[in-house]
């Protein structure tokens, strides 16, 4: 479908949430340098026309900012949920998310450990806000207290059949405990092995669609009319 209406793609091999989402985030952010880059799930969609632009001012204010999922309404601390005053909830979500691409030159990509489903955007998350992205981390009375930026409206999230296993999520979450205690950068790959197929994956995305991840900037304006004169002086000196 998505080669049919000339859509461009980026795809491999299953290597999960965290590898599959990386393969867009990375080409976006770091291969073509985009300033935000929004991501939707596959049970998510837009619900009204011009909805990114609360989705880019939020990232642009705060780094990284979350979907505030109305099941997770009770969650939230304080903020009023727009781009300025973003709700600050202590649990997140995935459905939809837009990083800046300062936040993830700052902490990095997910964590390519994660296998299959859970858990790998609650530590990416979290590691974005220690480095100063998407949200507060305080220690209050010895405990740490991590608050997550989301915003609502704009998109809408479907019923939808879930891929993962209960093993994945519990494998991946003793990962997360390990992962968390660990606040560096975090590259899409672990080994030489990983780097190979993730940079094939890359390169073949590019190659079948060349003009499809182009950046389309407005063209440069009109030189005013007064100056017409000069140019033409120009040509003729020429």
């Amino acid at each position: 479908m998505l080669d049919a209406d000339n859509v461009p793609v980026v795809t491999g091999v299953n290597m999960g949430v965290a590898w599959n989402k990386n393969r867009a985030l990375y080409l976006l952010g770091q291969i073509r340098r985009c300033e935000v880059v929004i991501m939707l799930e596959d049970d998510t969609m837009p619900d009204q026309p011009g909805w990114e632009a609360a989705w880019i001012e939020a990232a642009t204010s705060w780094g990284h900012v979350n979907y505030a999922a109305p099941w997770l309404a009770d969650r939230a601390v304080r903020g009023q949920g727009t781009p300025a005053d973003p709700f600050l909830a202590t649990e997140v979500t995935a459905q939809c998310a837009a990083w800046t691409r300062e936040a993830l030159d700052w902490a990095g990509y997910f964590d390519p450990r994660f296998r299959g489903f859970g858990h790998e955007h609650v530590e990416h998350a979290r590691r974005l806000i220690r480095a100063g992205y998407g949200g507060t981390d305080h220690v209050t009375n010895g405990r740490e207290q991590v608050l997550f930026a989301a915003i609502g409206g704009g998109v809408m999230v479907h019923p939808a059949a879930s891929h993962g296993s209960v093993e994945e999520v519990a494998r991946n979450l003793v990962l997360a405990h390990q992962a968390m205690a660990d606040f560096t950068w975090r590259a899409p790959w672990r080994n030489l092995a990983e780097l190979k197929q993730f940079r094939s994956e890359i390169a073949q995305a590019l190659a079948s669609r060349p003009a499809g991840f182009a950046l389309h900037r407005p063209a440069p304006p009109a030189p005013a009319r007064r100056f017409g004169w000069l140019t033409r002086l120009f040509r003729w000196r020429r």
